[in-house]
C-alpha cells in the first residue's frame, strides 16, 4: 500500500504544466514531498528525479512534464489552466488506473518551479488524498 501511495504521489506532484516561453531547455532536477492525509504517521522520503528538457520540450512544457510525471497514469487531461504572470493554477484529471484528480498552484521562472498539488487517487479500492510540494530547478545542460 505504501509503495502504491508513493507511486501515486509521484504521478500527481510532477504533473504541473508551465508556460513554454518561461522554461529553459536543459537538465532539470525535480523533488517532490508528499503528505497522505489518512496516514499522518506515514512520512515517505522526498522523491527525486532528473529530466532533460530539449528546446522542443521547452516549447511544450505540459507535454514534457506529463511525459516524466505520469508513468503509469493514462488519459490525463488538464481541465483548467489559469496563468497570472509567472504563476499557473490548474486542475488535472487522469482516467487511467488511479483515476487521479488534482489541483495545483505552480510558480515558475526560466530556471525553477515551485508549488503545491492536492490530489485524490483510487488506490486499493479506496480514495487516497495527498498534499504534495514540488520544486524543480535547472541544473545545467543535457
Amino acid at each position: 500500500m505504501k509503495a502504491a501511495l508513493l507511486r501515486v504521489a509521484a504521478l500527481l506532484a510532477l504533473s504541473a504544466p508551465a508556460m513554454a516561453a518561461d522554461i529553459s531547455p536543459g537538465l532539470w532536477e525535480i523533488t517532490m514531498e508528499t503528505r497522505v492525509a489518512s496516514a499522518p504517521g506515514f512520512a515517505p522520503a522526498p522523491f527525486h528525479l532528473t529530466q532533460c528538457f530539449t528546446a522542443e520540450d521547452a516549447r511544450d512544457p505540459e507535454k514534457a512534464i506529463a511525459r516524466v510525471a505520469n508513468p503509469g497514469a493514462t488519459d490525463c487531461t488538464y481541465t483548467e489552466k489559469n496563468y497570472s504572470g509567472s504563476t499557473l493554477d490548474f486542475a488535472m484529471q487522469c482516467a487511467g488506473t488511479f483515476a487521479i484528480q488534482s489541483r495545483g498552484h505552480i510558480s515558475f521562472s526560466s530556471d525553477s518551479m515551485d508549488g503545491t498539488i492536492d490530489s485524490k487517487a483510487n488506490v486499493g479500492g479506496g480514495v487516497v488524498d495527498t498534499q504534495n510540494r514540488v520544486s524543480a530547478r535547472r541544473v545545467g545542460g543535457c
